[in-house]
């Protein structure tokens, strides 16, 4: 068999892994079976061929890039239709928003006629309803076509195509209800030339009356706004508690843990009171438990250690819970085609969030099993329970191991008695003072996967700022929300202590906690050994 058959004969599945891979032709396989129903699509919806072509190719290209992001292969063609018919939107809102300007509806003076000429779609093999829908469509006037569209057939609600065309609610629900009317008897008469439908054509396009409940939890409030800006469908809610820093102490009830973590929270100095943080994590717990009023809970994380202990904590609460028929998703990345360097998902656009919704997996027993042991591990008050979840086969969540290894290399380490952050810090100040937000910057570079905010950054800074020895010292004037203005010095203690000659924890004292081990005092009773990578207990 020549090898052009060969690529022909394989399935898109095949197809995607053999491009991730490299291979070229591979791609443009994929390419030359699925163009003409992307161009397809994207002339539903503009009416321009010209622009179409252009937009077809646009999308084929954004596909190509985010490839390594569609988990499931299988998946390939409704991932890449998602892309199309977004790319197309991208290009109606540039370049026609005048179609959606009015506030009333008005009917098109001309006559609406059906065009004779054969229809993109028609040349299609084995078309199915969705082609055929597609190919009525094509002969609407643009003024209904592309709510329809967006309403019907991307499975947005009448809010989110109303706010995505800047038009109000009511009119979007004119314009289907109309378009609606016009289009029944096109799509009876086409679907009549190409497939027998085994319901009436009206059906098709009929108010939808129960949609799936979706909610969206996030790791902070940037990603959470950015998806909600591009219309996907649902509620989004936050669950964004630093749990690297304080008590996490195991045991406690959901009520429990929101008072212990509200009462760290408002004695940091973060810049609110205890009933500020007590009322945050209300909220985002009552979301957290609201679970069983939606059919589907997708869970927004990446590959850092913030991110993976929200993650397990989330885990562990929804292994205890008899979830009845709320399906649980996950999507959880450490890259982004053409985001470099990737720090989080904070970072993306809109239509590169919306993307990633197709290549979102399944929670399996694999995970919850994974997260409750991990968050038992992280919050046992002896940290060897960690080192063992790392031994452990933990693929099911790839990036939890490299996450709960950095967070023991926050222990005092065993050569001067600072944590792996505080080493850094004064490390960067060995060469000169710098401004609390260079250095804060300065520390990216040194982190494999970035996990801290500034704030929880400059908590640090102040501790080592403090007690009877201090190691840095604070020129600073303090900034509402920001960090402060001046410049941070490492002091001669300081010096001692990044060589080596003294100890942190002897010279002032540690009073912190790791997750649900409390070290106090002049001694710490767990050190991290960066020499052999493991911690060590005093004895």
């Amino acid at each position: 068999m020549k090898r052009s058959q060969q690529i022909q004969n394989r399935t898109d599945s095949d197809l995607v892994v053999a491009a991730r891979s490299g291979e070229a032709v591979a791609f443009g396989e994929l390419v030359r079976k699925h163009q003409r129903q992307s161009f397809a699509i994207a002339l539903s919806v503009i009416n321009d061929p010209a622009e179409a072509e252009d937009l077809t190719q646009e999308a084929f290209i954004r596909a190509f890039r985010n490839l390594d992001l569609l988990v499931d292969p299988e998946k390939f063609v409704p991932w890449l239709r998602r892309i199309t018919f977004g790319v197309c939107i991208d290009w109606l809102r540039a370049f026609r928003p005048e179609l959606y300007r009015s506030g009333d509806v008005l009917e098109e003076k001309e006559e609406f006629m059906k065009s004779n000429a054969p229809s993109p779609l028609e040349q299609l093999e084995k078309l199915e309803l969705s082609n055929r829908v597609l190919n009525a469509l094509s002969n609407l006037p643009q003024r209904y076509r592309v709510p329809l569209t967006m309403y019907h057939i991307d499975g947005l609600s009448h809010e989110k195509v109303a706010k995505a065309l800047n038009i109000p609610v009511g009119t979007v629900r004119s314009l289907v209800t109309r378009a609606r009317q016009k289009l029944v008897p096109i799509l009876e008469e086409y679907a009549k030339e190409v497939l027998v439908m085994n319901r009436d054509a009206d059906e098709v396009f009929q108010e939808q009356s129960t949609r799936a409940r979706i909610l969206h939890i996030f790791n902070g409030d940037s990603a959470r706004g950015t998806l909600e800006e591009s219309g996907a469908a649902g509620d989004f809610s936050v669950w964004a508690d630093v749990l690297h820093e304080g008590p996490v102490p195991a045991g406690l009830s959901v009520e429990e843990f929101r008072e212990v973590r509200s009462r760290f929270h408002a004695g940091q100095n973060y810049g609110f009171s205890y009933e500020r943080a007590y009322e945050m994590q209300k909220r985002w717990d009552d979301k957290l438990v609201a679970f069983a009023e939606y059919d589907e809970v997708i869970l927004w994380f990446e590959h850092d250690l913030f991110d993976q202990l929200i993650l397990i904590h989330l885990l562990d609460y929804y292994a205890r819970q008899s979830l009845g028929k709320t399906k649980l998703s996950l999507i959880c990345i450490g890259e982004f085609p053409g985001v470099e360097p990737f720090i989080g998902i904070g970072q993306l656009y809109a239509d590169q969030l919306a993307s990633l919704l197709v290549t979102r997996q399944n929670i399996t027993e694999a995970h919850l099993k994974l997260g409750r042991e991990a968050w038992h591990a992280f919050t046992s008050p002896d940290p060897t329970e960690i080192e063992k979840i790392i031994q452990t086969d933990t693929s099911a969540l790839p990036f939890l191991a490299d996450a709960l290894k950095r967070f023991l290399q926050e222990y005092p380490s065993t050569r001067n008695g600072l944590g792996r952050t505080e080493m850094q810090i004064l490390s960067l100040l060995e060469d000169g003072p710098k401004s609390p937000a260079a250095l804060f910057r300065a520390t990216y570079p040194l982190e494999e996967r970035v996990f801290m905010g500034d704030t929880t950054f400059w908590s640090r800074v102040k501790v080592l700022s403090s007690g009877p020895h201090p190691l840095v010292e604070l020129d600073i004037t303090e900034r509402e929300g920001r960090l402060p203005e001046g410049e941070v010095r490492i002091t001669n203690p300081g010096l001692k202590v990044l060589a080596g000659t003294e100890d942190w924890v002897k010279l002032n004292g540690i009073d912190r906690w790791f997750g649900g081990v409390y070290q106090n005092g002049t001694e710490a009773t767990w050190r991290w050994n960066d020499e052999i990578g493991k911690l060590e207990r005093s004895l």
